[in-house]
């Protein structure tokens, strides 16, 4: 037998000898002479389909597709196409197409999970897919998913006797994810989850269809309203996943919420299963044009969600959920209830915002661009950072977040630098002054603000743009870890590495700063060994060579603390030791003199 692969792809297999190498406009016209339920079509018109311009050279063209075509047979390959001098048709070999479900299939429940197995993938996704058949595969497609839809509600009749609810559910899923607004399929998905149906239903029959999709195929989107913002549920890691069965039971119930929001289109959970498992979640998210994300991970700690709004990568709300036993199994509908009822809160808070975005969304994808050159504390990485920011601030001179972004490279470069440059910092409080007063909302640019004053040594000042910006975003990882920097600054070490620890924990891939700042609490705290640690962790420890050197100095490692100081003093051999500790911003000497001591030790 051969058959047809059509969705996600697009291959003849022969069940013995495996892929026909057929070329892929031949495959085309197979495709298109199957579905129109024909055996023969004219030579002409399928030659006007397959290449544009003009017809002489489209028969031409034809011809020669015919010749590698017999080729194919007189090499020893099965191949299902035959042609006349005026024709082509289907030959006596028997072929099957994937699309054949849709015509006719076994008993409502069955063909409903060859459907929906299919419509993960999109019909003839193809970028070579020639123009003359593009309104026609755009037809079919159309016609896919109404089918689906028919049979999905077929098929609750055949489910209503048996215990199989699974498949109605996740059918139901994704069809709310193509049209979120369809009454019928949001009171079918109901029915479902009222009926049972277990959690994950699709990772049981995912890989048991007959045509067997590579794994590296790429979801492909559906077309939707472009009204409608899209979220994405992530499920845990599969390792995770497994660990927690309330939890998964959980999210369950927050998907079956979310779909009944009549203000977002929710992606499918096959879907976003796929998202989470791409090497590159950003391209994917970017490909299927999501607004917001809801992450989700579980460790010993308990369920931990978060909301993430993709256009700015700013958090807009996170939890963590007890999953001890009897505990969320007992009030797993209360505590979904909950997490719902933030997420639609933020999406009315955010529909301004999501406006700005989808009318500049050049401005957005810029912004983002250039914020990703901060997740290195290096002085190269930050004045990249600098030069993209001011690229932003060029298409939209009053971006609030990038202002914010612009403000950050001149602080962490007086830092980086440790010249005690005040025009540095003094731009720094200018530019996020600006921010601060184009949206005053806007947590990070109150942190940026925080960070400025805490370095020109308005230690007060800074505490309390570091306290509202926390108020503004208590989740915001970026904000918590800039208090905590202010909080070390103001010899509270203690209260400092609390702050960053939570940091940490909102952000567990954090950047490097992160790990300097809970390295520099430690050090204060007479935890050397520790601050070695964090240091250790940081992907470029180059810009805390001082304090590793002043941290093995005082732990009593006087050869790795000479070694650091040398590789420091390479990286900045203008570093005066008393300049730079006469412009350091702390509030109590002591915190002064127990860095010196660390930094004569190591040899500054």
């Amino acid at each position: 037998m051969l058959r047809l692969v059509t969705f996600g792809g697009l291959w003849l297999a022969d069940d013995e000898k495996g892929t026909v190498p057929l070329p892929q406009k031949a495959l085309f016209a197979l495709c298109y002479i199957l579905a129109s339920g024909e055996a023969q079509l004219p030579r002409d018109y399928l030659a006007r389909l397959l290449w544009a311009g003009d017809q002489e050279s489209a028969k031409i063209n034809f011809r020669k597709m015919i010749e590698r075509v017999r080729k194919c047979t007189a090499d020893g390959w099965p191949v299902p196409l035959d042609f006349t001098a005026s024709t082509a048709g289907l030959s006596a070999e028997p072929v099957e197409a994937d699309f054949s479900v849709f015509s006719a299939g076994p008993e409502p429940l069955s063909r409903l999970r060859a459907i929906s197995k299919l419509l993960t993938r999109q019909f003839l996704d193809e970028p070579n897919l020639p123009p003359g058949l593009r309104a026609w595969a755009e037809k079919q497609r159309s016609a896919q998913w109404e089918i689906f839809r028919e049979v999905s509600i077929d098929a609750q009749a055949a489910a209503a006797g048996r215990p199989d609810w699974a498949i109605i559910k996740d059918s139901a899923k994704q069809l709310l994810e193509r049209d979120p607004n369809d009454v019928a399929i949001r009171e079918l998905l109901v029915e479902a989850h009222r009926n049972g149906g277990g959690v994950n239903s699709i990772a049981r029959y995912a890989g048991g269809a007959e045509f067997a999709l590579p794994v590296a195929t790429a979801v492909a989107p559906p077309a939707m309203s472009p009204e409608l913002p899209r979220l994405v549920l992530l499920p845990p890691p599969e390792a995770e996943e497994n660990s927690a069965y309330p939890a998964r039971a959980l999210l369950e119930d927050i998907t079956i919420s979310l779909c009944s929001l009549r203000t977002v289109a929710v992606v499918a959970p096959y879907t976003a299963a796929r998202i989470r498992q791409d090497g590159d979640k950003i391209a994917q998210l970017e490909r299927h044009s999501i607004s917001y994300v809801i992450d989700t991970s579980i460790s010993s700690e308990g369920l931990f969600v978060q909301m993430i709004f993709l256009p700015s990568d700013n958090v807009l709300w996170a939890e963590r959920f007890s999953l001890r036993p009897g505990s969320l199994a007992s009030h797993r509908k209360q505590v979904a209830q909950m997490i719902v009822a933030a997420i639609g809160s933020h999406l009315q808070h955010t529909e301004i915002m999501l406006a700005d975005y989808r009318a500049h969304p050049e401005v957005y994808r810029s912004y983002l661009a250039s914020s990703q050159h901060l997740h290195r504390f290096t002085l190269p990485d930050v004045r990249r950072a600098r030069n993209a920011f001011r690229e932003t601030l060029r298409m939209r001179r009053d971006f609030a977040p990038a202002l914010a972004g612009l403000s950050r490279t001149y602080s962490w470069e007086w830092v980086l630098t440790a010249q005690g440059e005040s025009e540095l910092l003094v731009q720094a409080e200018e530019t996020a002054k600006k921010a601060v007063v184009l949206e005053p909302e806007l947590a990070s640019a109150h942190r940026e603000l925080g960070l400025s004053r805490l370095y020109l040594g308005d230690v007060d000042r800074s505490l309390e743009a570091f306290d509202r910006a926390e108020e503004l975003s208590p989740h915001l990882a970026d904000a918590v870890c800039g208090y905590a920097d202010a909080l070390v600054h103001a010899s509270r070490p203690a209260d400092g590495l609390a702050k960053i620890t939570k940091a940490i924990a909102l952000n567990p891939i954090c950047p490097d700063d992160y790990l300097w700042i809970a390295a520099g609490a430690s050090y204060f705290l007479g935890e050397f060994h520790q601050a070695i640690s964090y240091i250790d962790r940081m992907g470029d420890s180059s810009s805390a060579r001082r304090l590793l050197a002043a941290s093995y100095a005082m732990a009593g490692d006087a050869g790795k603390a000479r070694a650091h100081r040398r590789k420091a003093q390479e990286l900045n051999p203008h570093f005066d030791l008393d300049k730079w500790l006469s412009v350091l911003p702390v509030r109590e000497q002591w915190q002064k003199d127990l860095y010196r001591e660390g930094l004569l030790k190591a040899g500054f």
